[in-house]
Order: C-alpha cells, then structure tokens, then sequence
C-alpha cells in the first residue's frame, strides 16, 4: 500500500536512510576490510622474520 506522502517527507526519509544507515555500514565495512588487510600483514611480516632469522642478531 502507498501512503500519500509529500516530496519533502520522501527526500527527508530519503536523507536518513543514506546518511543514518547506509554510509555508517559503508564505513564500517571499509574498517573491517582494513583491520583484516592489517593483521594479514602482519602475519606475513612475523612469517618472514622467521624464516629469515639471523641467530645472534636481536630483532
């Protein structure tokens, strides 16, 4: 059923949709993606400084 709105109610609902829900799920799916990207690397930075150990060096 539609309900018989004005334009200024349908852009407000509008606004809060992509300023309260969609951009703040953006944001927070590029942080997941960029924490993730962060520890992968890292893993691969503690991967490498153990297969390049150099015994009597302190790292």
């Amino acid at each position: 059923m539609v309900l018989a709105v004005s334009n200024a109610v349908k852009v407000d609902i509008g606004l809060i949709g992509v300023f309260f829900v969609l951009f703040p799920l953006l944001v927070n799916a590029l942080l997941g993606y960029a924490g993730a990207q962060a520890l992968q690397e890292k893993r691969d930075n503690d991967r490498y400084l153990e297969e390049h150990y150099i015994p009597g060096s302190e790292v």
